[in-house]
């Protein structure tokens, strides 16, 4: 018996596969929100970081999203 195929937006994949190359293309939707910081960017952001996380006693993490 044939295997059912199944549409998604991804691709005709099989039942099988459906959810796993959904959930990928979900991840990298995701990734896709966050902007891509260049290496001083990068340094003064984790010098926030650190500064902020001194002051408060706390572990903190800054994203930067793409508006």
């Amino acid at each position: 018996m044939a295997e059912m195929q199944i549409h998604s937006h991804v691709t005709e994949l099989p039942q099988s596969c459906k959810s796993a190359a959904e959930r990928m293309a979900a991840e990298l939707e995701e990734e896709d929100r966050y902007v891509n910081l260049s290496g001083d960017c990068l340094k003064k952001l984790t010098k926030l970081e650190q500064k902020i996380g001194k002051e408060t006693g706390e572990k903190v993490a800054l994203v930067a999203y793409r508006l």
